[in-house]
């Protein structure tokens, strides 16, 4: 019965260890005077990058950055955003564009959204900008496959949720 017992309570603090967070890689960005934290899921591979953190799904459809850029306007921000994209070998139809504006986490928030093709075929593509500061703003940007994006749909939502101000 001791047995049933311990074993019992060694799962449930496994379990709960996994729901707290466990999961999730957090990074404080940006390195040298952090501003903002982001959680990736460790099943993704997690890496720091130069001003910033990447990951990659378990089975590589969906690709996911988050970056902190200085701000000089909202528009550049964007420039940088669908360049990024080229550069990574993502070709985005403008004409598919839908953009929205909502807060998160206290955060102004322009998301913007298309239909793309990358080496592997027909990829949704996304790029959050939030608004960290005056001079501040984290770029979170994603693409992958349509199936990806909606295998993933919790996992994204999480990674956007889970950008916090460290009140710094």
């Amino acid at each position: 019965m001791k047995n049933i017992v311990l074993m019992t309570a060694v799962v449930a603090g496994l379990l709960v260890g996994t729901t707290s967070g466990a999961l999730a890689k957090p990074f404080e960005l940006p390195d040298a005077k952090p501003i903002v934290t982001i959680d990736l899921p460790n099943a993704w591979s997690p890496e720091e990058i130069d001003k910033g953190a990447q990951a990659t799904s378990p089975d590589a459809s969906i690709y996911v950055a988050f970056e902190v850029q200085n701000l000089k306007n909202l528009e550049n921000a964007i420039v940088e955003g669908v360049k990024f994209f080229a550069e990574s070998g993502v070709k985005i139809d403008p004409k598919s564009q839908k953009k929205t504006e909502a807060k998160v986490n206290g955060f102004d928030v322009v998301d913007l959204g298309w239909d793309g093709v990358d080496k592997d075929g027909p990829t949704k593509v996304s790029l959050s900008i939030i608004i960290l500061s005056e001079t501040k703003v984290g770029m979170l940007s994603y693409w992958g496959s349509p199936a990806g994006e909606k295998k993933y749909a919790s996992q994204l939502k999480a990674i956007a949720e889970s950008i916090q101000s460290l009140g710094r």
